[in-house]
């Protein structure tokens, strides 16, 4: 099976420690995020702390589909992720609009 685009940039992230994994940890960055991606089934309250820091960090939220981001990060637990490169982040974005599973948050139900 192929890889899509949006995977294998975050190997890309992954494999040079430009990620950041989790919605807490998320929270507590104050700055250095390019782009926040969230899995389909994250929950609420943690949707709601990823939002906020994205409203904070001034930068994009990608979301996924259910049980995408895990699959592929590799980290089934994984429903929240941020990106800390600017190169792989606008890469991700650029390489979005090919990627059915990989759509702009745009607030509110899907």
């Amino acid at each position: 099976m192929e890889k899509s685009k949006i995977e294998t940039y975050l190997g890309f992230c992954i494999r040079a420690r430009k990620i950041i994994f989790g919605a807490e940890m998320i929270e507590k960055q104050r700055k250095g995020v390019y782009l926040l991606v969230v899995d389909g089934n994250i929950g609420k309250n943690s949707l709601k702390s990823v939002v906020r820091a994205q409203e904070r960090l001034q930068c994009p939220l990608y979301t996924t589909a259910e049980g995408a981001l895990g699959e592929w990060v590799h980290r089934p637990t994984v429903k929240a992720a941020a990106i800390t490169d600017k190169n792989l982040a606008s890469a991700m974005c650029k390489g979005a609009e090919s990627e059915p599973k990989f759509k702009l948050y745009s607030g509110g139900n899907e």
